[in-house]
């Protein structure tokens, strides 16, 4: 069974539409962004990096989990293999595009997903977010912050109380700047905040901590892609199952589809 922090969104993803304001909280003057920030994530061909996960729970570390990951900007093709976890997790994760494998080594399994939904406008995402810091009027379009929380635990804020998002300046991520934003409920509530650091130059997602509070725990899930190589001309079949001819395949039912669609999500 997948653990919490295969089921968080790590990249900037929700399935709940958040109607958001850009203000600055005087910390860093904002960046002027050119405007082809979406061009500029959808053109890398390729990302192959090391993934690291850490979940938290009311202070104590519940799981940390490394994978090689080899990423498709634009598209959700991505292949994640396992370098080691204090947790369970599968061993290689693959998605095509259109279907998504989850392969257990030690019990000869594999589960395929059929992916009925697409990420493949998060580079438009990115897009509205750098064009929202670098207006004085906010966009009436919406941004889709993350996170997707564990199936069973409540959202940890309330989808129509709206969004602040600020320009907290640059920081290192992997050797290379980063541009760091904060999201906070608009109300001034504690019960959620994320930060996500974005590459200067190339606009990928490098870091990201999400924190919330919800049935009186405390979650805090960082992603941190480290050894980032961009333009690595990623082969077609490297997206492609390559599993044991032995391997026994399940598919899950259509009720339960959408909890293994949100273990895909971590992947960006």
């Amino acid at each position: 069974m997948p653990t919490i922090a295969t089921v968080v969104v790590v990249g900037v993803l929700a399935v709940a539409t958040w109607s958001l304001v850009f203000a600055s909280d005087g910390a860093a003057d904002q960046p002027q962004i050119d405007r082809d920030v979406q061009q500029r994530y959808e053109s890398i061909d390729g990302v192959s990096a090391t993934q690291t996960t850490i979940v938290s729970q009311n202070g104590t570390v519940t799981s940390r989990i490394t994978y090689d990951a080899t990423l498709q900007p634009g598209t959700q093709k991505r292949r994640l293999v396992l370098v080691n976890s204090t947790s369970q997790a599968n061993d290689v994760r693959i998605s095509d595009g259109s279907t998504l494998w989850l392969y257990n080594d030690s019990r000869g399994r594999a589960t395929r997903i059929p992916l009925s939904e697409t990420e493949s406008d998060r580079g438009e995402r990115l897009q509205r977010l750098f064009t929202k810091l670098d207006e004085s009027t906010a966009d009436p379009r919406s941004v889709e912050p993350l996170p997707v929380v564990p199936r069973g635990e409540r959202r940890p804020v309330n989808s129509t109380e709206g969004m602040t998002v600020s320009y907290r300046g640059t920081e290192p991520v992997d050797g290379r700047e980063a541009y760091v934003v904060h999201v906070t409920p608009r109300n001034g509530t504690k019960a959620y905040e994320q930060t996500v650091w974005v590459d200067t130059q190339r606009f990928f997602p490098a870091k990201q901590r999400t924190a919330w509070t919800a049935d009186e725990k405390h979650t805090v899930v960082t992603t941190r892609f480290a050894n980032v190589t961009y333009d690595t001309g990623v082969p077609h079949d490297e997206f492609a199952p390559d599993f044991p001819d032995d391997t026994a395949v399940s598919v899950p039912e259509p009720s339960d589809r959408r909890f293994y669609l949100r273990c895909q999500l971590c992947a960006t």
